[in-house]
Protein backbone atom coordinates (compact mmCIF):
# COMPACT_ATOMS: atom_id res chain seq x y z
CA UNK A 1 0.00 0.00 0.00
CA UNK A 2 1.01 3.49 -0.93
CA UNK A 3 2.09 5.98 1.95
CA UNK A 4 3.44 8.60 3.33
CA UNK A 5 7.59 9.35 2.22
CA UNK A 6 9.64 8.09 5.20
CA UNK A 7 12.85 8.03 5.78
CA UNK A 8 14.31 4.43 6.54
CA UNK A 9 17.81 5.58 7.87
CA UNK A 10 16.26 6.50 11.57
CA UNK A 11 15.74 2.76 11.85
CA UNK A 12 19.32 1.60 12.57
CA UNK A 13 19.82 4.68 14.96
CA UNK A 14 16.40 4.44 16.84
CA UNK A 15 16.94 0.72 17.56
CA UNK A 16 21.02 0.59 18.09
CA UNK A 17 22.38 4.45 18.22
CA UNK A 18 19.65 5.19 21.08
CA UNK A 19 20.78 2.42 22.93
CA UNK A 20 24.51 2.61 21.88
CA UNK A 21 24.31 6.78 22.99
CA UNK A 22 23.91 8.50 19.92
CA UNK A 23 20.78 10.10 21.46
CA UNK A 24 21.78 10.34 24.89
CA UNK A 25 20.49 12.67 27.85
CA UNK A 26 22.08 11.21 31.09
CA UNK A 27 25.54 10.27 32.47
CA UNK A 28 26.32 9.51 36.25
CA UNK A 29 29.57 11.63 36.11
CA UNK A 30 30.08 15.07 35.01
CA UNK A 31 31.62 15.40 31.09
CA UNK A 32 32.52 18.12 28.87
CA UNK A 33 31.16 19.12 25.80
CA UNK A 34 31.37 17.10 22.67
CA UNK A 35 30.76 17.79 19.17
CA UNK A 36 30.93 14.90 16.71
CA UNK A 37 30.08 14.53 12.91
CA UNK A 38 27.40 11.93 11.39
CA UNK A 39 27.52 11.47 7.85
CA UNK A 40 23.46 10.96 7.29
CA UNK A 41 21.90 8.93 4.31
CA UNK A 42 18.45 8.94 3.88
CA UNK A 43 16.23 6.87 1.64
CA UNK A 44 12.99 7.75 0.42
CA UNK A 45 10.57 5.20 -0.48
CA UNK A 46 7.21 6.13 -2.24
CA UNK A 47 6.28 2.49 -1.69
CA UNK A 48 4.13 2.64 -4.54
CA UNK A 49 4.22 -0.63 -6.91
CA UNK A 50 6.30 -1.27 -8.79
CA UNK A 51 8.53 -0.31 -5.84
CA UNK A 52 10.36 2.77 -6.08
CA UNK A 53 13.41 3.97 -4.17
CA UNK A 54 14.94 7.13 -4.16
CA UNK A 55 18.34 7.14 -2.47
CA UNK A 56 19.39 10.99 -1.10
CA UNK A 57 22.90 11.89 0.71
CA UNK A 58 22.23 14.88 3.36
CA UNK A 59 24.78 16.87 4.42
CA UNK A 60 26.72 15.99 7.97
CA UNK A 61 25.18 16.34 10.40
CA UNK A 62 26.58 18.21 13.41
CA UNK A 63 25.46 17.50 17.12
CA UNK A 64 26.52 19.43 20.38
CA UNK A 65 25.90 17.31 23.59
CA UNK A 66 25.89 19.40 26.44
CA UNK A 67 28.02 17.94 29.63
CA UNK A 68 25.86 17.96 32.57
CA UNK A 69 25.41 15.44 35.46
CA UNK A 70 21.48 13.77 35.72
CA UNK A 71 19.24 16.25 36.89
CA UNK A 72 15.88 14.06 36.66
CA UNK A 73 14.86 11.60 38.61
CA UNK A 74 11.72 9.94 39.95
CA UNK A 75 8.25 10.14 37.79
CA UNK A 76 7.85 13.00 34.98
CA UNK A 77 4.44 13.74 34.03
CA UNK A 78 2.78 13.66 30.97
CA UNK A 79 -0.63 15.29 30.53
CA UNK A 80 -2.84 13.05 28.39
CA UNK A 81 -5.51 15.45 27.66
CA UNK A 82 -7.69 13.08 25.20
CA UNK A 83 -12.03 13.14 24.31
CA UNK A 84 -12.97 10.25 26.39
CA UNK A 85 -16.33 11.54 25.69
CA UNK A 86 -17.88 13.95 23.64
CA UNK A 87 -18.23 14.23 19.48
CA UNK A 88 -14.33 13.01 19.35
CA UNK A 89 -14.41 9.93 21.78
CA UNK A 90 -13.47 7.23 19.20
CA UNK A 91 -10.51 9.46 18.97
CA UNK A 92 -9.93 9.81 22.65
CA UNK A 93 -10.30 5.81 23.27
CA UNK A 94 -7.49 5.02 20.79
CA UNK A 95 -5.26 7.48 21.95
CA UNK A 96 -5.67 5.91 25.23
CA UNK A 97 -4.62 2.97 24.34
CA UNK A 98 -1.67 3.64 22.43
CA UNK A 99 -0.46 6.23 25.27
CA UNK A 100 -0.32 3.57 28.10
CA UNK A 101 0.96 0.62 25.97
CA UNK A 102 4.04 3.24 25.10
CA UNK A 103 4.46 4.45 28.26
CA UNK A 104 4.79 1.19 29.23
CA UNK A 105 7.83 0.59 26.50
CA UNK A 106 9.31 3.57 27.28
CA UNK A 107 10.30 3.29 30.72
CA UNK A 108 10.96 -0.34 30.18
CA UNK A 109 13.80 1.62 27.70
CA UNK A 110 14.83 3.41 30.71
CA UNK A 111 15.60 1.05 32.73
CA UNK A 112 17.65 -0.98 30.31
CA UNK A 113 19.58 2.12 30.38
CA UNK A 114 19.66 2.64 33.93
CA UNK A 115 18.33 5.76 34.14
CA UNK A 116 17.11 6.79 37.56
CA UNK A 117 13.42 8.40 36.08
CA UNK A 118 10.26 7.21 34.26
CA UNK A 119 7.33 9.08 33.05
CA UNK A 120 3.98 8.46 34.73
CA UNK A 121 1.03 9.72 32.13
CA UNK A 122 -2.30 11.39 33.73
CA UNK A 123 -4.65 10.69 31.59
CA UNK A 124 -7.70 13.60 31.72
CA UNK A 125 -11.11 13.76 29.43
CA UNK A 126 -11.20 16.58 27.52
CA UNK A 127 -14.72 16.06 26.46
CA UNK A 128 -13.78 17.43 23.36
CA UNK A 129 -14.82 20.51 25.16
CA UNK A 130 -12.51 23.51 24.39
CA UNK A 131 -13.42 24.86 28.03
CA UNK A 132 -12.85 21.78 29.23
CA UNK A 133 -9.71 21.30 27.68
CA UNK A 134 -8.38 24.62 29.09
CA UNK A 135 -9.33 23.80 32.94
CA UNK A 136 -7.74 20.66 32.41
CA UNK A 137 -4.98 21.71 31.25
CA UNK A 138 -4.35 24.49 33.89
CA UNK A 139 -5.11 22.13 36.70
CA UNK A 140 -2.23 19.73 35.82
CA UNK A 141 -0.21 22.78 34.97
CA UNK A 142 -0.80 23.57 38.81
CA UNK A 143 0.57 20.08 39.41
CA UNK A 144 3.57 20.12 37.85
CA UNK A 145 2.92 18.86 34.11
CA UNK A 146 4.91 20.82 31.58
CA UNK A 147 4.03 18.00 28.16
CA UNK A 148 0.61 17.49 26.84
CA UNK A 149 -0.33 14.74 24.33
CA UNK A 150 -3.64 14.53 22.99
CA UNK A 151 -5.49 17.76 22.34
CA UNK A 152 -8.06 16.45 19.76
CA UNK A 153 -9.76 19.25 18.08
CA UNK A 154 -8.67 22.82 16.65
CA UNK A 155 -11.02 24.39 19.10
CA UNK A 156 -9.49 22.57 22.05
CA UNK A 157 -6.01 24.22 21.01
CA UNK A 158 -7.33 27.09 20.03
CA UNK A 159 -8.57 27.55 23.54
CA UNK A 160 -5.08 26.34 25.10
CA UNK A 161 -2.39 28.31 23.02
CA UNK A 162 -2.23 31.57 24.97
CA UNK A 163 -2.19 29.73 27.64
CA UNK A 164 0.44 27.08 26.48
CA UNK A 165 2.91 30.14 25.67
CA UNK A 166 2.61 32.21 28.08
CA UNK A 167 3.86 29.80 30.25
CA UNK A 168 5.95 27.95 27.75
CA UNK A 169 3.76 24.40 28.10
CA UNK A 170 5.08 21.48 25.13
CA UNK A 171 1.26 20.59 23.75
CA UNK A 172 1.56 17.62 21.12
CA UNK A 173 -1.88 17.23 19.24
CA UNK A 174 -2.22 14.42 17.04
CA UNK A 175 -4.90 15.64 15.22
CA UNK A 176 -5.49 19.77 15.17
CA UNK A 177 -5.44 20.26 11.69
CA UNK A 178 -6.91 24.26 11.28
CA UNK A 179 -4.68 26.19 8.94
CA UNK A 180 -5.67 29.08 11.21
CA UNK A 181 -3.54 27.57 13.99
CA UNK A 182 -0.27 27.07 11.71
CA UNK A 183 1.97 29.86 13.14
CA UNK A 184 5.38 29.48 15.73
CA UNK A 185 4.36 28.54 19.23
CA UNK A 186 3.82 26.03 21.96
CA UNK A 187 2.14 23.95 19.74
CA UNK A 188 2.88 21.28 17.88
CA UNK A 189 0.85 18.86 15.32
CA UNK A 190 2.02 15.68 14.38
CA UNK A 191 -0.16 15.67 11.54
CA UNK A 192 -0.75 18.23 8.10
CA UNK A 193 -3.14 20.98 8.48
CA UNK A 194 -5.53 21.23 6.31
CA UNK A 195 -4.41 23.16 3.22
CA UNK A 196 -3.00 19.36 2.58
CA UNK A 197 -6.29 17.78 3.35
CA UNK A 198 -8.19 20.60 1.45
CA UNK A 199 -6.39 19.97 -1.42
CA UNK A 200 -6.69 16.22 -0.88
CA UNK A 201 -10.74 16.13 -0.80
CA UNK A 202 -10.84 18.98 -3.62
CA UNK A 203 -9.45 16.09 -5.29
CA UNK A 204 -11.24 13.33 -5.14
CA UNK A 205 -14.66 15.22 -5.05
CA UNK A 206 -13.14 16.09 -8.66
CA UNK A 207 -12.13 12.05 -9.43
CA UNK A 208 -15.58 11.05 -8.31
CA UNK A 209 -17.38 13.00 -10.91
CA UNK A 210 -18.50 15.67 -8.37
CA UNK A 211 -18.75 19.51 -10.32
CA UNK A 212 -21.07 20.99 -7.71
CA UNK A 213 -20.13 21.17 -4.00
CA UNK A 214 -22.88 21.43 -1.34
CA UNK A 215 -21.16 21.80 1.56
CA UNK A 216 -22.39 21.92 5.26
CA UNK A 217 -20.07 22.29 7.99
CA UNK A 218 -19.62 22.31 11.74
CA UNK A 219 -18.63 26.17 12.64
CA UNK A 220 -15.68 26.27 14.66
CA UNK A 221 -12.03 26.95 13.80
CA UNK A 222 -11.62 23.50 12.23
CA UNK A 223 -15.19 23.38 10.29
CA UNK A 224 -14.15 26.90 9.04
CA UNK A 225 -10.96 26.33 7.92
CA UNK A 226 -11.15 23.25 6.22
CA UNK A 227 -14.34 24.15 4.12
CA UNK A 228 -12.41 27.31 3.08
CA UNK A 229 -9.73 24.96 2.36
CA UNK A 230 -11.70 22.79 0.36
CA UNK A 231 -13.26 25.47 -1.31
CA UNK A 232 -10.16 27.22 -2.48
CA UNK A 233 -8.60 24.13 -4.30
CA UNK A 234 -11.52 23.23 -6.06
CA UNK A 235 -12.44 26.58 -7.39
CA UNK A 236 -8.95 26.40 -8.43
CA UNK A 237 -9.80 23.09 -10.27
CA UNK A 238 -12.65 24.61 -11.90
CA UNK A 239 -10.96 27.45 -12.88
CA UNK A 240 -7.79 25.13 -14.53
CA UNK A 241 -10.76 23.21 -16.75
CA UNK A 242 -12.97 26.32 -17.79
CA UNK A 243 -15.57 26.57 -15.41
CA UNK A 244 -18.84 24.87 -15.38
CA UNK A 245 -18.02 24.26 -11.63
CA UNK A 246 -17.82 25.18 -8.34
CA UNK A 247 -19.03 24.99 -4.27
CA UNK A 248 -22.65 26.35 -3.99
CA UNK A 249 -24.11 27.85 -1.00
CA UNK A 250 -23.80 25.77 2.25
CA UNK A 251 -24.98 25.49 5.82
CA UNK A 252 -22.92 26.30 8.59
CA UNK A 253 -24.24 24.53 11.72
CA UNK A 254 -23.68 25.39 15.62
CA UNK A 255 -20.89 22.76 16.96
CA UNK A 256 -23.32 22.53 19.65
CA UNK A 257 -26.15 21.21 18.17
CA UNK A 258 -27.65 17.84 18.51
CA UNK A 259 -30.55 18.26 16.62
CA UNK A 260 -30.51 19.00 12.45
CA UNK A 261 -33.88 18.76 10.85
CA UNK A 262 -33.73 21.92 9.87
CA UNK A 263 -30.40 22.13 8.93
CA UNK A 264 -30.65 18.97 6.64
CA UNK A 265 -34.44 20.05 5.15
CA UNK A 266 -32.10 23.29 4.08
CA UNK A 267 -30.13 21.23 2.77
CA UNK A 268 -31.89 19.10 0.67
CA UNK A 269 -33.76 22.01 -0.85
CA UNK A 270 -30.14 23.75 -2.22
CA UNK A 271 -29.07 20.02 -3.19
CA UNK A 272 -32.91 19.26 -4.66
CA UNK A 273 -32.02 23.22 -7.07
CA UNK A 274 -28.86 22.09 -8.02
CA UNK A 275 -29.78 18.31 -8.98
CA UNK A 276 -32.47 20.05 -10.90
CA UNK A 277 -29.93 22.59 -12.76
CA UNK A 278 -27.21 20.24 -13.59
CA UNK A 279 -27.91 16.38 -13.13
CA UNK A 280 -27.79 14.40 -9.80
CA UNK A 281 -24.56 12.59 -10.89
CA UNK A 282 -22.35 15.85 -11.18
CA UNK A 283 -23.71 17.16 -7.74
CA UNK A 284 -22.54 16.00 -4.50
CA UNK A 285 -22.42 16.90 -0.50
CA UNK A 286 -20.16 17.79 1.39
CA UNK A 287 -20.14 17.13 5.06
CA UNK A 288 -17.02 18.63 7.64
CA UNK A 289 -18.69 17.04 10.81
CA UNK A 290 -17.61 14.91 14.29
CA UNK A 291 -19.67 12.35 15.92
CA UNK A 292 -22.80 14.68 15.18
CA UNK A 293 -22.60 13.19 11.94
CA UNK A 294 -24.63 10.16 13.00
CA UNK A 295 -27.46 12.88 13.61
CA UNK A 296 -27.18 14.65 10.29
CA UNK A 297 -27.04 11.22 8.54
CA UNK A 298 -30.57 10.26 10.43
CA UNK A 299 -32.40 13.15 9.91
CA UNK A 300 -31.02 12.96 5.61
CA UNK A 301 -32.43 9.36 5.57
CA UNK A 302 -35.52 11.60 5.44
CA UNK A 303 -35.31 13.39 2.60
CA UNK A 304 -35.05 11.65 -0.56
CA UNK A 305 -33.09 13.85 -2.35
CA UNK A 306 -30.25 13.48 -0.13
CA UNK A 307 -30.07 9.35 -1.12
CA UNK A 308 -29.65 10.09 -4.92
CA UNK A 309 -26.39 12.07 -4.67
CA UNK A 310 -22.71 11.17 -3.03
CA UNK A 311 -21.28 12.46 -0.39
CA UNK A 312 -18.09 13.35 1.11
CA UNK A 313 -16.39 14.01 4.50
CA UNK A 314 -13.13 14.43 6.16
CA UNK A 315 -11.04 13.27 8.94
CA UNK A 316 -13.66 14.33 11.53
CA UNK A 317 -15.68 11.63 10.73
CA UNK A 318 -13.24 8.77 9.28
CA UNK A 319 -13.46 5.72 11.11
CA UNK A 320 -15.73 7.04 13.90
CA UNK A 321 -17.69 4.34 15.96
CA UNK A 322 -21.32 5.77 15.40
CA UNK A 323 -21.44 5.59 11.52
CA UNK A 324 -21.60 1.69 12.36
CA UNK A 325 -24.94 1.57 13.85
CA UNK A 326 -27.16 0.10 11.18
CA UNK A 327 -29.54 2.68 11.71
CA UNK A 328 -27.56 5.09 9.90
CA UNK A 329 -24.47 2.79 7.96
CA UNK A 330 -26.95 1.62 5.24
CA UNK A 331 -27.28 5.64 4.20
CA UNK A 332 -23.82 5.94 4.79
CA UNK A 333 -22.94 3.14 2.65
CA UNK A 334 -25.55 4.44 -0.06
CA UNK A 335 -24.60 7.11 -0.16
CA UNK A 336 -20.96 6.27 -0.78
CA UNK A 337 -19.49 8.77 2.19
CA UNK A 338 -15.58 8.46 1.43
CA UNK A 339 -13.57 9.97 4.45
CA UNK A 340 -9.83 11.39 4.17
CA UNK A 341 -7.46 10.96 7.24
CA UNK A 342 -3.37 11.62 7.19
CA UNK A 343 -2.00 8.92 6.35
CA UNK A 344 0.51 6.95 8.69
CA UNK A 345 3.52 6.16 6.86
CA UNK A 346 5.11 2.40 7.47
CA UNK A 347 7.78 1.53 9.78
CA UNK A 348 8.47 -1.95 11.89
CA UNK A 349 6.19 -0.58 14.53
CA UNK A 350 3.27 0.38 12.51
CA UNK A 351 1.96 -2.98 12.77
CA UNK A 352 2.36 -3.24 16.58
CA UNK A 353 0.52 -0.32 17.13
CA UNK A 354 -2.25 -1.71 15.28
CA UNK A 355 -2.64 -4.77 16.62
CA UNK A 356 -2.53 -3.17 20.21
CA UNK A 357 -6.09 -1.02 19.17
CA UNK A 358 -7.16 -4.07 17.38
CA UNK A 359 -7.00 -6.27 20.24
CA UNK A 360 -8.04 -3.61 23.17
CA UNK A 361 -11.30 -2.19 20.74
CA UNK A 362 -11.72 -4.28 17.68
CA UNK A 363 -11.15 -1.32 15.88
CA UNK A 364 -8.94 -0.84 13.03
CA UNK A 365 -7.02 2.31 14.10
CA UNK A 366 -7.29 5.87 12.67
CA UNK A 367 -4.20 7.49 11.01
CA UNK A 368 -4.22 10.07 14.43
CA UNK A 369 -3.71 6.95 16.35
CA UNK A 370 -0.17 6.68 15.40
CA UNK A 371 1.36 9.95 15.62
CA UNK A 372 0.20 9.52 19.42
CA UNK A 373 2.56 6.63 19.63
CA UNK A 374 4.97 9.09 18.01
CA UNK A 375 4.63 11.86 20.50
CA UNK A 376 4.86 9.68 23.51
CA UNK A 377 8.17 8.42 22.22
CA UNK A 378 9.50 11.54 20.67
CA UNK A 379 9.20 13.54 23.65
CA UNK A 380 10.82 11.10 26.24
CA UNK A 381 13.73 10.56 23.93
CA UNK A 382 14.22 14.63 23.92
CA UNK A 383 13.89 14.67 27.81
CA UNK A 384 16.92 11.80 27.63
CA UNK A 385 18.95 13.90 25.25
CA UNK A 386 18.81 17.64 27.25
CA UNK A 387 18.43 15.86 30.54
CA UNK A 388 15.69 18.50 32.27
CA UNK A 389 11.74 18.62 32.47
CA UNK A 390 11.35 22.00 30.81
CA UNK A 391 8.36 22.03 27.92
CA UNK A 392 10.63 25.19 25.85
CA UNK A 393 13.74 23.05 25.98
CA UNK A 394 12.00 19.68 24.94
CA UNK A 395 10.40 21.79 21.91
CA UNK A 396 13.33 23.29 20.69
CA UNK A 397 14.91 19.09 21.18
CA UNK A 398 12.63 17.82 18.76
CA UNK A 399 13.62 18.88 15.39
CA UNK A 400 16.93 16.66 16.19
CA UNK A 401 15.31 14.17 17.61
CA UNK A 402 12.63 13.71 14.65
CA UNK A 403 15.95 13.78 12.17
CA UNK A 404 16.93 10.84 13.77
CA UNK A 405 13.64 8.93 14.53
CA UNK A 406 11.12 6.51 12.57
CA UNK A 407 8.02 5.69 14.26
CA UNK A 408 4.85 3.99 14.12
CA UNK A 409 3.86 6.90 11.41
CA UNK A 410 7.61 6.61 9.72
CA UNK A 411 9.48 9.66 9.42
CA UNK A 412 7.92 13.00 10.81
CA UNK A 413 9.38 16.25 9.49
CA UNK A 414 7.77 19.97 10.76
CA UNK A 415 7.44 22.65 8.93
CA UNK A 416 8.52 26.49 10.37
CA UNK A 417 4.60 26.26 12.44
CA UNK A 418 5.56 23.09 13.95
CA UNK A 419 3.16 21.02 11.60
CA UNK A 420 3.90 17.68 10.07
CA UNK A 421 4.86 18.56 6.12
CA UNK A 422 3.17 17.38 3.32
CA UNK A 423 1.38 13.96 3.55
CA UNK A 424 -0.79 11.24 1.77
CA UNK A 425 -4.51 10.67 3.06
CA UNK A 426 -5.96 7.24 3.56
CA UNK A 427 -9.66 7.22 2.30
CA UNK A 428 -12.19 5.51 4.45
CA UNK A 429 -15.38 4.39 4.22
CA UNK A 430 -17.91 1.97 5.62
CA UNK A 431 -18.39 -1.39 4.18
CA UNK A 432 -20.88 -3.93 4.65
CA UNK A 433 -19.49 -7.26 4.61
CA UNK A 434 -20.11 -11.21 6.29
CA UNK A 435 -23.48 -9.37 7.60
CA UNK A 436 -22.01 -6.67 9.65
CA UNK A 437 -20.45 -3.15 8.96
CA UNK A 438 -17.02 -1.66 9.24
CA UNK A 439 -14.84 0.83 8.18
CA UNK A 440 -12.02 0.38 5.70
CA UNK A 441 -9.71 1.46 3.55
CA UNK A 442 -11.04 2.13 0.11
CA UNK A 443 -7.90 4.40 -1.46
CA UNK A 444 -5.17 6.89 -1.21
CA UNK A 445 -4.44 10.46 -1.98
CA UNK A 446 -0.78 10.88 -2.92
CA UNK A 447 0.15 14.14 -1.57
CA UNK A 448 3.27 14.39 -4.45
CA UNK A 449 1.32 13.68 -7.28
CA UNK A 450 -2.06 15.31 -6.31
CA UNK A 451 -3.48 12.12 -7.52
CA UNK A 452 -5.88 9.46 -5.99
CA UNK A 453 -5.49 5.49 -6.19
CA UNK A 454 -8.49 2.96 -5.13
CA UNK A 455 -8.00 0.21 -3.93
CA UNK A 456 -11.49 -1.20 -4.52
Amino acid sequence: MNRTLYVVLSIVLLIIGLVGGYFWGLTAAPVTVKTFTVPTTVTVAPGAAPPATLTVTAPPVTITAPGAAPTLSGEIPIGITIPLTGVLSTFGAQYRVVAEKAADEINAYLASLGRPWRIKLIIEDTATDPKTALDKVMALHARGVKVFIGIASSAEVAEVKQYADANKLLVISPSSTSPALAIPDMILRYTPNDLYQGKAIAKILWVRGVRYVVPMWRGDTWGDGLEKAVEDNFNKICQATGGGCGVLQGIRYDPKAVEFSVEVSRLASIVQDAVNRYGKDKVGVLLISFEEAKGIFAAAKGQPILGEVVWQGSDGTAAISPLLDPAVADFVVKVKFYNTMASPGVSPYTEKVRKWVRDALGQEPMGYTYFVYDALWTVALAIDLIGKYDGEAIKNALPLVLQHYIGASGYIQLDENGDRALGDYDIWAVVYKDGKYSWAVIGLYKGLTDSVEWYT
